[in-house]
């Protein structure tokens, strides 16, 4: 049908702007926002033991913070954010089951699992050198949504991505009560690194709220991965391999993009 879509260009633009303005203080930083180093307690369920064998095992010792990340090969690079992000969205995928007030505001899952693609795009784009948020706004909009941004003026322009300062302060607003910290803590079993991965998701999901019609547009998993997704018990790890797997799949388009030049068409 002819008319104007149901989400503008300009809102996209406007949406994602903040949130690569978000996630570029999040790659600047990853062991802050994303938790790289703590244990998970003793007490801890199986899930969150099981991401941090995952996590010891798969990321090494050459990480962005070292002084040899820069000799590693773009592929295995982009790889290794494939798999911290990865780890991130385990998280995500048992979100509903420990988030509060926020579950009830958008479709959580669906905002979560862009929020996670969507650093995949970002950081794929920073390795490949488009290390600018601005940037990374067409690539988010055409990877995640299909949507190919118009490249005039005024929606291409920086003014939509908000400064380093304001990134900052939206992104570590908030987090407390998101995570159920003041309630009894259901969120409290897990590590102050899973936490604070999971509250960066979460924080980061908040930028698509005004997207929500757009989320199932997002990359995913097979038709195995999102049935698993939704039974009971496994339900966090069906979650879990889904939104990995479109996590990889972001990276690919992401990288495909990249070297086909701006607005090919989304493989």
């Amino acid at each position: 049908m002819a008319g104007s879509p149901a989400v503008s260009d300009a809102q996209i633009t406007r949406a994602l702007g903040a949130y690569a303005a978000m996630v570029e203080r999040v790659l600047s930083d990853p062991q802050r926002w994303l938790g790289l180093d703590e244990d998970p307690p003793p007490t801890a369920p199986f899930p969150a033991r099981a991401l941090d064998a995952l996590r010891d095992r798969a990321l090494g010792e050459t990480t962005p913070a070292s002084a040899r990340w820069g000799e590693q090969p773009l592929d295995r690079r982009v790889d290794w954010w494939v798999t911290r992000i990865g780890i991130s969205a385990g998280l995500a995928a048992a979100a509903p089951r420990l988030a509060g007030a926020l579950a009830d505001r958008v479709p959580l899952q669906a905002a979560l699992g862009a929020s996670a693609a969507g650093l995949a795009v970002c950081a794929t784009a920073r390795e490949h050198g488009r290390t600018a948020p601005a940037d990374w706004v067409p690539l988010l909009a055409q990877v995640l949504f299909d949507r190919h941004l118009p490249a005039a003026e005024p929606l291409a322009g920086a003014e939509h991505v908000p400064t380093p300062g304001e990134a900052e302060e939206h992104l570590a607003t908030g987090a407390d009560e998101e995570l159920g910290e003041g309630d009894g803590g259901r969120a409290a079993t897990l590590s102050a690194g899973a936490r604070r991965a999971a509250g960066t998701l979460w924080r980061l999901g908040r930028a698509f709220f005004e997207l929500h019609q757009l989320l199932e547009e997002r990359p995913r998993g097979n038709l195995l991965t999102r049935t698993l997704g939704k039974l009971p018990v496994v339900g966090v790890a069906g979650g879990w391999l889904d939104e990995r797997a479109g996590i990889r799949e972001a990276a690919r388009r992401t990288g495909d993009l990249l070297r086909r030049g701006p607005g090919a068409p989304r493989g």
